[in-house]
Parts: structure tokens; sequence; C-alpha cells
């Protein structure tokens, strides 16, 4: 089993039991428990678990203390759900601005499997190196400083540079969102370019799984009012839905096409 599926198994793992032991964990992914220790000790370091006697323990920490590959292994399942739903409203043609955000790594993936011809800007190096397996794509790319971190570009000339153009679709990844407050997100960096983003698009859908609901980050990015569309998976529950679509916004799950 290569390392990241295993990463994915034991964080679901954990998620199911709360504390697991090496032994546990080894014999779930197949691996020694030398590997184990190995996979569990860069888990830790990378905010996704903590490390106990014996095993592991799941940890609830906000995702800010993540990195960008990590926050990439938690609800993947649910992620590749939810843009299969994107259907609805992307089309062959069009120009969709993508930004930074693990849940748009999976954007990305569907876009070059479902379509043959879009016209597609994003901010994000890991999704930029994904659509470029597009045959027929023209891609964007923003001038500006890197955030290694993230892979994401930023600056007030990236957001510049956004704003010259005009997209048909934006498609947002967010980390946040609430029906008081509305979109919030703790990569402070990434708050003028998603403005910018917004600003050059006709319409604007977010992209995000069902545990990013009814959460606040400490930036805030923009009301529900400003939003056209919701997509998120099964996970989200009939009383969310319900509650979102009363702020006026059409919210797709697989269970609820809008």
């Amino acid at each position: 089993m290569l390392q990241e599926d295993r990463f994915l198994k034991i964080v679901e793992y954990l998620k199911q039991t709360t504390v697991a032991s090496f032994a546990e964990l080894a014999e779930l992914t197949g691996a020694s428990v030398g590997t184990i220790r190995r996979d569990l000790a860069r888990l830790e370091q990378n905010g996704m678990l903590t490390v106990v006697r014996g095993g592991a323990a799941s940890r609830s920490d906000d995702l800010s203390k993540q990195s960008f590959d990590m926050r990439g292994i938690e609800n993947r399942s649910e992620k590749q759900e939810l843009v299969k739903l994107l259907s609805r409203v992307v089309v062959d043609g069009q120009a969709i601005a993508l930004n930074s955000g693990t849940t748009n790594i999976e954007t990305a993936r569907f876009l070059v499997s479902n379509y043959q011809r879009l016209t597609v800007i994003t901010n994000n190096l890991r999704i930029l190196d994904i659509l470029k397996t597009g045959r027929n794509f023209t891609l964007i790319v923003p001038g500006g400083m890197l955030n290694p971190e993230e892979y994401a570009l930023y600056g007030k000339k990236c957001e510049e540079e956004i704003l010259s153009y005009n997209f048909d679709l934006l498609l947002l990844a967010v980390n946040a969102i609430s029906d008081q407050k509305g979109i919030t997100d703790f990569r402070t960096k990434e708050i003028g370019i998603i403005k910018a983003f917004m600003k050059s698009s006709r319409k604007i859908a977010v992209v995000a799984d069902h545990s990013k609901f009814d959460r606040v980050a400490y930036r805030n990015v923009c009301g529900l009012d400003e939003l056209d569309y919701i997509f998120s998976d099964s996970g989200l529950s009939e009383e969310q839905v319900c509650r979102y679509k009363n702020q006026g916004v059409e919210i797709f799950t697989p269970e609820n096409n809008g």
C-alpha cells in the first residue's frame, strides 16, 4: 500500500475508533509496526492525529494547523462525491476560476476527466499540475509571490491580474461556512485572491465537504448572499440543507439536486 493510501486509511479509521494501537493499524494497512510508527510521526507533525503510548488518537485541531497535503487526505471520498455534481453548472467552452484549496484538487481531476475544452485560471501550482493534462484546456496562471506551504501564488499583482479577466464561474474552495457568518477562512494570504476571483466571475459556486459547515474561521470572506451555489456531499444533513437554502443559496448534494 502506498504511503498516501496508508495515511488516508489511518486518519479515517481513527475518526471511527478515536484510539488505535500500533498493531491494529499495522494489520489495517498491511504495513510493519516500524512503518506505522514513522507514518504516525509524520501525521502528528502535520496536525492530523496525536501519538499516544502504544498507538495514536484522533485529533480535532483546526485546519490551520494542518499542511496543504495533509488536508487533502481528509474527507477525500466526500470531496470526490461532491465534485461529480459540478456537471450541473459546468459546460464545455466556459472560462472557469479555481482558487487554492484541497477540494479544488479533486475539482481539477473531475474537470480533466469529464471536459474537452475549458479555459481555467488558478493560483495553485498543484491544481495547475493536474489541469495541464487536459489536452484542449487553456490555462492561465496569474503572477505573484509563492506561498510554499499552500503551493499558491498571492499578492497585489496577482489580484490585479485576476481582475483583468472575466470568468463564467468561480469554483470556490473554502475552510468554513456558517449561516451566521457566511464564508470565513484562516488563509490570510488567500483572502484578497478570493475576493478578486469573486469580482471577476459571473457566478460563484462553493465546493465544500460537510465537515466545513457550521464552522467559523477567523477571517471573514463574504456573506452567503454573494453566492449562487453550494456543492457538498451526502454527509450534509437535511436540516443543514434546508437551513442554508433558506439563506437564498441553491445547494446541491447527492440527495438534493438544487
